[in-house]
């Protein structure tokens, strides 16, 4: 299983986010987490990216895969329709 690591920024916003939507976060990131390049219906890898997304909810978390320790870093956390505005 892959370890989980979640930016200062991604902690805060789950905080503002309903708690309904912070447990099904929490719930598909553990799955994620057991095998992160498995074919699951909630994640996309995205264009010109090595990182990955996936929905909970109205919200869409992005995170990127370490294979070499093992770890998954969730870089952003946001509604759908601001997660992808740069």
């Amino acid at each position: 299983m892959y370890k989980i690591v979640m930016t200062e920024k991604v902690v805060k916003k789950l905080q503002i986010i309903p708690k309904a939507d912070v447990d099904r976060f929490m719930r598909k990131l553990i799955i994620i987490a057991k095998d992160p390049y498995a074919p699951l219906s909630f994640v996309k890898r995205l264009k010109n990216s090595q990182n990955f997304r996936f929905r909970f909810g109205d919200y869409r978390g992005v995170y990127n895969v370490i294979d070499k320790i093992l770890t998954i870093t969730v870089i952003d956390v946001a509604h759908r329709k601001d997660i992808y505005r740069g």
